[in-house]
């Protein structure tokens, strides 16, 4: 297989291979888009250098933690900080330090908390933490195959939360309460969720920050 590019709700995500060159769909239009968001999924691994300067619009970069090298040309560095670009990605990986070494603004990637059910059946739901500038939110999405996710009483809900949330020593058990289903059990256990924790308490002890925001 492959790099293949394809659009999202957000933007663009590259996947399918681990080396992503720097001439890969070159000239393709969709890179100069405005306020441009690009996401390396998981199995990539080392972007050549030359890649990101076709994107000269780009405002954030979502990093996966297999990502271990993305080359940067002096003209990308310039797009980098022209555009304050917003790195995202887990705590202490790549993708942090990428953005300490650029000194640019680092948000915590989204967090899966649980998905239980059967899609097949009933359905299945879907919680995700959700990170943004100014807001931090917990997403429920319950989805079903060939009917209506209200026809079995799911749908979509969303609800915001403190931005310093992670500060509660029952901040998992809190969350996990507010959600619907079989989903408290699973987010109790998260051990993704757990780790963001006592990383979070750790990180916003002594770096900068905006919100979620850090700033280097």
């Amino acid at each position: 297989m492959s790099i293949i590019i394809s659009g999202w709700s957000f933007g663009l995500k590259a996947y399918g291979e681990k080396v992503i060159a720097a001439d890969t769909y070159s000239n393709d239009n969709r890179f100069k888009e405005k306020d441009l968001v690009f996401e390396l999924e998981d199995e990539i691994e080392t972007v050549e250098e030359g890649f990101f300067d076709q994107m000269p619009h780009l405002v954030e970069l979502r990093i996966a933690p297999s990502v271990k090298s993305i080359g940067v040309s002096p003209k990308f560095e310039e797009i980098l900080h022209k555009n304050k670009v917003l790195i995202r990605g887990p705590f202490d990986s790549y993708a942090e330090e990428f953005a300490r070494k650029y000194k640019l603004r680092f948000l915590h990637s989204d967090i899966e908390l649980a998905c239980v059910g059967d899609y097949f059946e009933r359905g299945n739901d879907l919680i995700t933490l959700k990170f943004h500038v100014d807001s931090t939110e917990v997403y429920q999405d319950e989805r079903c195959q060939g009917s209506s996710a209200g026809s079995v009483g799911g749908g979509v809900v969303s609800f915001d939360i403190p931005w310093d949330f992670f500060l509660d020593g029952n901040a998992q058990e809190n969350i996990a309460g507010q959600c619907w289903g079989n989903c408290y059990e699973a987010i109790l256990k998260s051990q993704e969720f757990t780790t963001f924790l006592e990383k979070a308490r750790e990180k916003f002890k002594v770096e900068k920050h905006k919100k979620m925001v850090l700033l280097f």
